[in-house]
């Protein structure tokens, strides 16, 4: 069974699948349903209102203007079903599930953008660092209200999502209100093909102390081989204690969240999940076998903090492995299970059960407060969306001016060019660094190891 926790990504939604079987041989004349009446119901008034269901779709047929197809007309009703229920259920078509499975391979074409509808609005999860959305500067939090000029109001997110994706190269127009700000905003956006990594900027900030970094982006089946790799590498490097940047990371696979926490923590749980079905109570144990050495941890996270994100927070603090710092993070703390209908063609996208960190919190809609808070405001904000879409790219040319000089085993912050702007300062980095160092301080001053 693999499992995902997901907010429905533009560029990659991955659910964890729940085995469901198929190919039963079960008489068209006779379907067996089993009709479970509600709270205050009976199985009679339940079959009435599905005697109403009936007759409403003959009324579409018979006398909508244009002629239908009983399919859309059932499909429709199927998406209108769960678009009630809650903003990450879904129906998947065929056709949907087809798009499902090109945009999980890791590259795609399209904004790079995670939305959801969120008090009735059309909101911005986090854009993907690098994408072309996060370039022309759509931020977390963002309400989109028109898309090319036609208003998004009371728009599903599949009908959303028909509308931001197109061929490469298109442009399209996203009207947007920032967070806190009341003036909307016209962004015009160039689609293009999105690579997801994983794992970016991983690096020294700082050799006097030995203070290690690398920025976790999503949570995909490569992600904790790829961290392994890194940290294993900053370790020969002599790293003491560890940054882990969670910010504008909207989550992933639940799997790969447990196996990363799990690198950090030796024992205990990691979350639990449970549901209305038993079969989705599940407890999630720590291991020490690979689990890394016990160095200093912070973890910095933000408002994009989400879902897999957050239960790598949850553990992390519940436990009292390491410190976060930031601000509190989004509150997505409910799972979703893919289950296949319709012969497995079709799926339903159903939040199944909700997740609890190890303490027993449930943080759906409240998110996790950090131990530091360090607030930015929306200039700050922007500035650090900017910062980040460079890390990559400083990175390698730092390593490069390390290479032209033999014997030079650090570049000093800055030196990127005389005439170039001053360098950006990451205000919640810079905190956490010096946090490290207060730890290295004091470790030497009582004698500690």
């Amino acid at each position: 069974m693999m499992k995902r926790l997901g907010i429905f990504l533009l560029f990659a939604t991955l659910v964890f699948v729940r085995t469901v079987s198929f190919g039963q041989e079960v008489p068209l004349e006779k379907p067996q349903i089993e009709v479970k009446a509600g709270t205050g119901q009976t199985k009679e008034s339940v079959y009435e209102e599905y005697e109403e269901f009936v007759k409403v779709v003959k009324e579409l047929q018979d006398k909508y203007v244009d002629e239908i197809k009983i399919n859309t007309i059932l499909v429709n009703a199927y998406r209108g079903m769960l678009s009630g229920l809650d903003p990450y259920s879904q129906y998947f078509s065929p056709e949907d599930m087809e798009d499902l499975k090109i945009e999980t391979e890791g590259e795609f074409e399209g904004l790079g953008i995670e939305v959801i509808v969120k008090e009735g609005l059309l909101t911005v999860i986090t854009p993907l660092l690098d994408s072309p959305a996060f370039k022309a500067g759509i931020l977390v939090g963002d309400r989109i209200v028109k898309i090319d000029g036609e208003t998004t109001e009371n728009m599903s997110i599949r009908d959303a999502v028909k509308k931001l994706r197109g061929k490469l190269g298109t442009k399209i127009t996203l009207t947007v209100v920032h967070e806190g700000d009341t003036t909307p905003t016209d962004i015009t956006i160039e689609r293009a093909k999105i690579h997801v990594k994983s794992i970016r900027g991983a690096r020294m900030v700082d050799n006097d102390y030995k203070v290690g970094y690398l920025a976790v982006t999503n949570f995909q089946e490569n992600t904790v081989r790829d961290m392994d790799a890194a940290i294993q590498d900053l370790l020969k490097k002599g790293m003491k204690c560890l940054v882990l940047d969670l910010r504008f990371n909207p989550g992933g696979l639940l799997n790969v969240a447990v196996d990363m926490a799990d690198k950090f923590l030796d024992r205990g749980v990691i979350v639990s999940t449970k549901g209305r079905d038993k079969t989705q109570n599940y407890v999630y144990q720590a291991h020490k076998q690979g689990t890394y050495p016990n160095f200093p941890l912070v973890v910095l996270v933000n408002n994009g903090s989400a879902s897999a994100s957050e239960i790598v927070a949850g553990a992390i603090k519940d436990h009292k492995r390491g410190l976060l710092l930031g601000i509190k993070t989004f509150g997505k703390g409910s799972v979703q299970s893919l289950i296949p209908v319709g012969e497995g063609k079709a799926a339903l996208k159903l939040t199944t059960a909700r997740y609890y960190t190890p303490s027993g919190i449930c943080i759906h809609e409240k998110g996790i407060e950090p131990h530091v808070k360090v607030p930015l405001n929306f200039t700050e904000t922007k500035a650090l969306h900017e910062h980040l879409a460079m890390i990559n790219i400083e990175t390698k040319i730092n390593e490069s001016k390390v290479n032209e000089v033999k014997g030079t085993e650090t570049v000093l912050k800055g030196t990127v060019g005389a005439k170039e702007k001053p360098q950006y300062i990451d205000m919640q980095l810079e905190r956490a660094i010096d946090i490290m160092k207060g730890i290295e301080v004091y470790a030497k001053r009582s004698g500690s190891p």
